[in-house]
């Protein structure tokens, strides 16, 4: 992601980049680039903080 993107943190802590994201509540999971990988939410994450970088 040389010209940028999203820097995902879940409770202070680095998670991961992306260009983009998606949360799904229902589901407990979070869609990274467009459905290309989806992870499970951590348990009990209290904060979620997206950066934008570039």
């Amino acid at each position: 992601m040389a010209d940028g993107g999203f820097l995902v943190k879940f409770d202070g802590k680095e998670a991961f980049r992306c260009y983009a994201v998606a949360f799904d509540y229902d589901e407990w999971q979070v869609i990274i680039n467009n459905g290309q990988e989806k992870k499970e939410l951590p348990p009990r994450v209290k904060s979620i903080t997206i950066k934008v970088e570039g």
